[in-house]
């Protein structure tokens, strides 16, 4: 399946492989939470049948693709950041060398898989680079990234980099309300950050009454009811990556109410308003943050660190 607002990089992609020009390796970037995962599930689907259809999906019925269902695939491999762990190891990659001077068992493509590539610590990057320097014949290199500015500029360069644009809030309404939610689309999107799969996930989970909870925290420290080392301990427990996500909205929403002249719901609990160029010095901040949110930090350190740049507002 593809989603509509990724077809144009799926027509790409088509017309490469029909020229004969698909790279051997393809670095495939997106913002979390709008599909990306879809589109590469699709994509190695793809690469793997031996009949695929004239847009090229797979046909899902020849002997490769019913081995690929059954998760049995010789010619497929995926390199994935195992539990509890915050980076993909060189030993993870050095398995790759003798999985790609195999002789392929089917007539399709060798297909590899990693992600997500930014938490592919130094020596994992430096040894995929002698893969990705010696490319084997009908094999596929696929590098799935939130954060493609995190890896080495080396990987980048060997790399035919495929960007799966974000949808407009638009489509990703009209999406959502296709679907079965049990809170509104509208509302769903805004906690998502615009995300529209993101935010179907969080229709069925927790997080959406977490969310609210953390804002009326946050707003409590920015109101000095609560102190930064009380609500870190509170939420050291959940997700980096999602409490900044929730953050850079609430950041954008206040930023967007200092240029606009129509009323904009936030989410934070304030009575104040804070100066723009501060504004914008936190979204760089929380936008650093988050690029190392998936590294082994003390979480409650790392909290407090982005809790305290909340107080310099």
């Amino acid at each position: 399946m593809i989603y509509s607002w990724h077809q144009p990089a799926w027509d790409q992609l088509v017309a490469t492989r029909s020229s004969n020009h698909l790279a051997h390796a393809l670095l495939i970037s997106g913002q979390s939470g709008t599909g990306k995962h879809t589109f590469v599930t699709t994509l190695v689907n793809s690469l793997l049948c031996e009949s695929p259809c004239e847009d090229l999906h797979a046909c899902g019925q020849c002997k490769s693709c019913k081995t690929h269902q059954a998760g049995a695939h010789p010619d497929y491999q995926d390199i994935i950041l195992a539990p509890d762990k915050t980076q993909i190891v060189v030993d993870q990659i050095r398995s790759l060398n003798s999985f790609l001077h195999k002789s392929r068992s089917y007539k399709a493509y060798r297909v590899v898989f990693i992600s997500p590539a930014e938490t592919l610590n130094i020596n994992a990057a430096n040894s995929l680079l002698k893969s990705l320097e010696e490319p084997v014949e009908n094999t596929v290199i696929i590098l799935l990234t939130s954060q493609p500015s995190s890896l080495l500029a080396t990987i980048k360069s060997r790399c035919q980099q495929i960007h799966l644009a974000t949808p407009t809030k638009k489509q990703s309404l009209k999406w959502l309300s296709q679907q079965t939610t049990k809170h509104t689309p509208s509302d769903l999107l805004e906690m998502a950050g615009g995300r529209p799969i993101a935010a179907l996930s969080l229709d069925e989970s927790s997080q959406f009454e977490n969310r609210q909870e953390f804002a009326n925290d946050l707003s409590d420290v920015l109101e000095k009811n609560k102190t930064i080392i009380e609500v870190s301990k509170k939420w050291q427990s959940l997700s980096k990556q999602i409490l900044l996500d929730w953050q850079i909205t609430w950041v954008q929403q206040l930023i967007r109410q200092s240029f606009s002249s129509q009323s904009i719901k936030p989410s934070l609990r304030i009575n104040r308003t804070y100066p723009i160029n501060k504004l914008w010095i936190l979204h760089d901040e929380l936008i650093k943050l988050k690029a190392i949110a998936h590294t082994s930090l003390n979480a409650q350190l790392f909290l407090e660190n982005m809790l305290l740049s909340w107080s310099k507002l």
